[in-house]
């Protein structure tokens, strides 16, 4: 009887180890895809997240739009937080919004339609706008835009094509967005 008694307690013991190890295993992965000072989607976690949305577009024809917020370099830490919180507070909870870089935001914004994504464009910038500094300074964002009619080859074009919206809206000082009809010998289309 004391083997069995034993024996059940090592069996408790072990299945509450491997719960707790599971349980780890679960955190570590979510904060591996996350980024520590805003709590969104990290780049690793976006790439994932677009290259299923691109496998989901080619497999269901419909179009997805990337849009893509750079906040200057010049911003401080309270600054990228209050950013990431207009975003998670102005798009859907399909959307993916991740960090890419220091002062650079992008989302992902599944089934959404050249229109639909000029609204959210014009909503970021809107809520955007009042973004400050601690000492008061006005933060100015450049935002931009690509929708996606067919999908992209991988989720580097994604990248490519809103770098090239950011370089235009930052000349220009408006949004910019752009229709990518992906058809190889055209490439970009429309605005």
């Amino acid at each position: 009887m004391p083997i069995i008694v034993l024996a059940l307690a090592a069996i408790g013991g072990l299945t509450w180890a491997i719960m707790a190890l599971r349980s780890s295993l679960a955190r570590e992965r979510r904060l591996a895809r996350t980024d520590d000072l805003t709590g969104v989607r990290n780049a690793r976690a976006f790439h994932e997240a677009a290259g299923a949305e691109i496998e989901r577009a080619r497999r269901y024809q419909h179009p997805f739009s990337v849009a893509v917020v750079d906040l200057g370099t010049r911003v401080g830490d309270d600054v990228v937080r209050a950013a990431a919180t207009v975003l998670r507070g102005a798009l859907r909870a399909t959307d993916v919004v991740a960090r890419l870089g220091r002062d650079e935001f992008i989302a992902l914004l599944p089934e959404t339609t050249t229109a639909s994504a000029r609204i959210v464009l014009d909503k970021l910038r809107v809520g955007l706008a009042d973004l400050r500094s601690g000492d008061g300074r006005v933060a100015v964002p450049t935002i931009g835009g690509v929708t996606f009619l067919n999908p992209p080859r991988a989720v580097d074009e994604i990248i490519r094509a809103t770098d090239e919206r950011i370089t235009e809206a930052k000349s220009t000082g408006a949004l910019s967005h752009i229709t990518w009809n992906a058809a190889p010998a055209t490439g970009f289309e429309g605005r």
